[in-house]
Formats: structure tokens, sequence, C-alpha cells
């Protein structure tokens, strides 16, 4: 009886191995499966991928990656692609990706009825993904659907706004109209349209710049704007010498963004007593922090008001500076009176601190003022210039020549306070004194 007990233990402990042996070489062939379905499928070779891919039939992104292959192979027939990316939908109805690369082959093999029965199926699967509206609406402009285009892109742009200067450059060189990108394109809100706005500055298309301009503007009534959103395309009216726009959208960009008044009755330079927060922009002043100087405002030493502008150097550089100034509107031939109060202390070398003033139209010099080195209290300066019969703008800088002494460094500290550009009387020709 003993012994009949043991074979029967043993028996089972038999059968038990045996079954851990399949087990084990079932895993060891499906490991082996797996393993060279990898190997095949990562090759550059598409009857390797094809051989990975009947290994494991059910993994459609397989599949999918075969067609990718081929739909990049100049050799291979886009037909080849769709046949892939069919399968890869068939095991995997539900993937939005292989349902796109299927409407891209489609399209590619001019099949455009298949091609958009595809996209309408992969935004079924993933209707609020920015990448299939994208390449939906996309295709469906490249079909002439302009409506039910531009309606997908928009969506894609509310989604993903990153797309929205690409989108904007695609929509305008398919149809040149600033309305269509601003009423059926672009998503609500300021920054869509502070984009269209550079968009249209850079290509030196106004009318549209200014629509879009308008109606910036008025989203502002609501919501201020931030005022260095506008420089763009005041730097543009800069450029194409446009005086009047550029202080008029200057004035209107201020009021936009809620910003205070700083200009003096009667004076073209706007904070000439910096009073207010410096913009670092537009027809505000501008300035650099650079080696060997330091720009900020001081309301410990002024000569009216609460505050002055003060640059401090560190004697470490011969400096050849020029990092504080501003950009100017003005009238041509026209006689205008420039004042501003300067204090120095201890500015060192034989090159003190001044003012330049230039045609921005030719960048050449129209005046230079007395330069003031050491210390000095508040001491005013004042001065006559006459603009040329075709200057808009001028660009009015604190400047300091390089020193040709060998001890050059320049150090010590300068204050400039109510700086004013007035005009008087009309002249006839074009001066520059």
């Amino acid at each position: 009886m003993l012994r009949g007990i043991a074979l029967r233990d043993i028996e089972k402990r038999a059968a038990v191995l045996s079954f851990a042996v399949i087990i084990f070489c079932a895993v060891i062939y499906q490991a082996t499966v797996l393993c060279l379905a990898w190997h095949w499928g990562d090759s550059r070779e598409v009857n390797k991928q094809i051989r990975g891919a009947n290994l494991v039939p059910g993994n459609a992104d397989a599949w999918d990656r075969i067609g990718e292959a081929l739909a990049v192979n100049f050799d291979a027939q886009p037909a080849e692609a769709i046949s892939f990316f069919e399968r890869a939908v068939k095991v995997n109805p539900r993937s939005a990706h292989d349902w796109m690369d299927l409407a891209q082959a489609e399209e590619a093999e001019g099949n455009a009825s298949q091609a958009d029965a595809a996209y309408r199926q992969a935004k079924r699967d993933y209707p609020i993904s920015a990448e299939i509206s994208w390449k939906y609406g996309n295709f469906l402009l490249r079909q002439g659907q302009t409506s039910a285009g531009l309606e997908q892109v928009h969506q894609a742009l509310v989604t993903d706004p990153s797309l929205v200067p690409l989108a904007i450059s695609r929509i305008w060189n398919l149809d040149p109209d600033a309305n269509v990108i601003l009423h059926d394109v672009l998503p609500e809100g300021q920054q869509a349209r502070f984009r269209a706005l550079d968009f249209f500055a850079e290509r030196r298309e106004e009318a549209a710049a200014l629509e879009t301009w308008e109606e910036i503007a008025t989203l502002a009534k609501a919501k201020p704007i931030d005022v260095h959103d506008v420089f763009a395309f005041l730097q543009y009216l800069i450029a194409s010498d446009q005086a009047k726009k550029a202080e008029l959208i200057w004035r209107e960009a201020l009021s936009a963004a809620r910003w205070p008044e700083a200009m003096v009755p009667g004076s073209q330079i706007w904070n000439g007593g910096f009073e207010e927060p410096i913009v670092n922009g537009g027809l505000d002043w501008r300035f650099e922090q650079v080696p060997g100087e330091y720009v900020s405002t001081d309301s410990n030493f002024c000569h009216s008001g609460g505050k002055s502008l003060r640059v401090d150097f560190t004697g470490g550089v011969n400096l050849d500076f020029y990092y504080v100034h501003q950009i100017v509107p003005v009238e041509p031939s026209t006689h205008y009176v420039f004042q501003y109060f300067m204090r120095t202390q201890s500015i060192s070398t034989e090159s003190g601190m001044r003012f330049e003033i230039l045609d921005l139209n030719d960048n050449e010099v129209s005046l230079v003022t007395s330069d003031m080195k050491g210390t000095n209290p508040w001491t005013p300066v004042q001065t006559d210039l006459a603009t040329g019969r075709n200057t808009h703008f001028l660009d009015i800088r604190l400047r300091r020549l390089p020193s040709r002494l060998f001890d050059n460094k320049l150090s010590g500290t300068v204050w400039v306070d109510d700086v004013s550009l007035s005009q008087e009387t009309a002249v006839g020709a074009e001066s520059h004194p």
C-alpha cells in the first residue's frame, strides 16, 4: 500500500514538472517570437518589418509603421502604404493616429472621398485633438472646401494656440483677407490678434495691420493690453517713416494699456521728466544695461517732480555710451528748441556726458550738445535745431564718446531731468546747425 502511494506521488510530481516544462517552453517561444518581431520591426528593410508584423499580426502599430515607411519611400506606390494602414485600422479601429495616416495616404493617391472618410473617423475617435483638426482643416482647404476647412483650423487653434502663427501665414497665402483671419480663423482674445498684428507688420501689410489694431483696441475696452505687444507694429511704422501714424498708435496703445499720460504739453519728448516707469520701447525711452554702466531712475536727486534718470559708471570700461535714447516723431522743415537739465558727480576723463540728436532717415548727426564732466549741480542746456525737409523722426541719445586718453576708463554718475523738444516757428529750408 505504501508502495502505491509513493508511485502516485511520483506520478503527480512528474505531471507538475511536465506542465512546468510546457509553460516554460511556451514562454520561451513567445519571448522568442516577440524578440524577433521587435528585431525585424526595428529594421530599415520593409521586408523584415513585414516578417516581424506577421509574427504578431494583432499589433496595429507594426502595420502602421510599415505603411509610414512605404509612404516616404520614393520607390513604393501610395497604394502599398494604404494596404498596410488599412490593416492597422482593422486591427485597432479606435486609433485616430492610424486613421490620419490612412487619410494622408488616400489623399496622396488622389482618393479624396476615402481620405475625407478616414479623417472623419479620426475626428470621431479623438474629437478634441488639435492635430487632427489642423490636418483635416488643411485637407479640406486643399479640396476647395474653404468654409469647412476654416472651421477645422479654428478648432485646432482653440485647442492649441501655438499653431496661431502658422495658421495666419497659411491662410493669408491662401486668401489675403484680414477679415477672414480675424473672424473665421483666430480664437477669441488679444494674444492671437497680436500674433496677427506682428505677422502683418513683418509682411508690411499696413491695411491688414491697421484693421487688426482696431480690433485689438476694441477688445482693450474690456481688458487692458500689454503695451510691449505693440512694439513690433510701432517699429514697422517707424521704419516706414510714418510719424503721424506712429504717434497716433502709440497714444492709442498707452490708452489701451491704461498707461499714465507722460507728455508735457508742447513737448515732443515722452516721459521727459522720468516720472512714469520707462516702457523701454515704442516712443518712450529705450535703454540697455551693458558692462560698465547701470541705468535707473532716482527719487533722491531730481530737478523737478519726483524722479530723474540716473546712469552710474563703474570705471572699468572706456565706454562708447549711447544706451539711453528715444525715437521722437517730428515735423519736417520745422524749427525746434531742445532743452534738458543735467547733474554730474565725478565723471572722469576728458570725454563727458552730452546729448546727440540724429536724423533717423539718414542716421546722420543733426546736433551734439557740449559735454559735462567732473562734478556739476543741476545745469540747464538749451539749443536750437531745424529738421530737414524729409525728416519725420529724430533719435535723441544720451551720449559719451570714447576717450582718447591713456587713463580712459569712465566712472562717476550722471542725472538727467526735464528733457523737452518744443516746436517754435517753421522754416522754409533744410538746415542742420
